[in-house]
């Protein structure tokens, strides 16, 4: 059976809260809370809590003045002057919003700082694990004696923020969770120097391909969303969960199976799917656009002019049941209302899930073509020249727009589309 490795600092652990360092954390945390928004042509930060940073206790930053921004968690804007700003997810969206309006580049950056404070999870690791992690700062030009020294300096704050607070985060610390203890530990020029130092070795994150969501399944993207939203008070959880996820796949398969459909299919949504799991930190609540993505051609009849507002129905009836707010039901509501691609997207999650349905325009000419006749093929009962002129209009619509697409990840998909739209409408000319 495997057991607890060793970091090698145990030992400060365990006399932590002999230290005045100890208690003096516990009597100063105080909860930040951060507010990012979108005010025009750039972020606007106030109430920040970090008194050495550039923007503290509030300003803006343009997007010349911005080198990446990192869309992980916490969600970060890395400077050009090598100063480094945190998102709460609260301002997530104003972020997501400034990536859609300019060029900026965005990054996935594997943490430094998180892997430093492994040791201070309410978890453990094998030695093994614990080993590789060190051969990985080694190759960062961090030998252990580096490690050693950084982990020892924050202990007795990490240990007091995530313990003694009964925080009990198991999963993941990283360098905002280090500077909301030190704050509280060390006097006002001590924190200077310890910010200072402590954004410089994050400096060293490297360039990783990050997390990919797997399993873009109907009946898996359900048991993601059910894991999410299920009651907690619901007895036999586990069981409830994959019996519903078992009856709603089946519903929904069989509505994407209907023998009229030829685009709008089970394969449709998967492929949709699949989109959401490359550009999933766009996401500002992933589960609902997943939830939306769903059911958004759930009741689909192509003599019918309200499919949207029925899957609209069909997919908050479920979360009714599943007791989800109102306010979510109504954004939920909202993006897949917005598939009829009628009007600008209010939001940037609505924004994401339209460029989503719509990425079959960017694609390479033949998988554009095939849908193009699939399309047609839904529509088989409309006369050809009543289908050009109606087709025609849809495609110049598109063509009409300032953008195809809304987004950052899609904005590389704009001229493929202008050139397959041009196409398609030159043939039923």
């Amino acid at each position: 059976m495997s057991k607890p490795g060793r970091y090698g600092i145990e030992g400060a652990f365990a006399s932590s809260w002999l230290t005045p360092g100890y208690w003096k954390t516990l009597a100063n945390l105080r909860a930040a809370d951060p507010e990012v928004t979108l005010d025009g042509p750039v972020l606007r930060f106030a109430r920040y809590p970090f008194e050495p940073a550039s923007i503290f206790p509030g300003g803006t930053v343009a997007p010349a003045q911005i080198s990446e921004v990192n869309l992980g968690y916490p969600c970060h804007v890395r400077l050009a002057s090598g100063d480094i700003l945190f998102v709460p997810s609260s301002g997530k969206a104003a972020l997501v919003a400034f990536l859609n309006r300019h060029d900026i580049p965005v990054e996935r950056r594997r943490s430094v700082w998180s892997a430093l404070l492994d040791p201070f999870l309410d978890t453990w690791e094998e030695q093994e694990s614990i080993d590789r992690q060190f051969d990985w700062f080694a190759a960062l030009g961090l030998e252990r004696d580096a490690v050693d020294r950084w982990r020892r300096e924050v202990a007795v704050a990490m240990v007091a923020y995530n313990f003694a607070t009964r925080l009990w985060e198991w999963a993941h610390l990283d360098l905002y969770d280090a500077l909301l203890a030190q704050r509280a530990r060390l006097n006002r020029a001590a924190f200077a120097d310890f910010y200072a130092r402590a954004i410089r070795l994050a400096a060293l994150d490297p360039v990783s391909p990050g997390w990919t969501p797997s399993g873009n399944t109907v009946a898996s993207a359900l048991f993601s969303v059910l894991l999410a939203w299920y009651p907690k008070k619901q007895q036999e959880r586990s069981r409830e969960i994959e019996g519903l996820k078992q009856t709603l796949a089946g519903e929904l398969t069989a509505a994407y199976s209907a023998p009229h459909r030829r685009y709008h299919t089970v394969a449709h949504i998967e492929k949709c799917l699949g989109e959401l799991a490359r550009a999933w930190s766009y996401a500002v609540a992933l589960e609902e656009v997943r939830w939306a993505l769903l059911f958004h051609d759930a009741v689909y009849d192509p003599r019918r002019q309200d499919n949207e507002a029925r899957s609209a129905d069909w997919a908050c009836s479920v979360m009714d049941q599943l007791e989800r707010p109102e306010d979510e039901q109504a954004r939920i509501r909202a993006m897949i209302m917005g598939t009829a691609h009628a009007a600008e997207p209010r939001t940037p999650d609505e924004a994401l899930l339209l460029d989503i349905d719509l990425a079959i325009l960017g694609a390479d000419e033949a998988q554009f073509d095939e849908y193009d006749r699939a399309v047609r093929e839904e529509y088989a009962w409309v006369p050809e020249p009543e289908y050009r002129h109606g087709r025609a209009k849809v495609l110049e619509s598109l063509l009409g727009r300032e953008r195809v697409y809304h987004t950052a990840p899609y904005r590389r998909l704009e001229l493929p589309a202008r050139r397959n739209l041009e196409r398609a409408l030159a043939r039923i000319q």
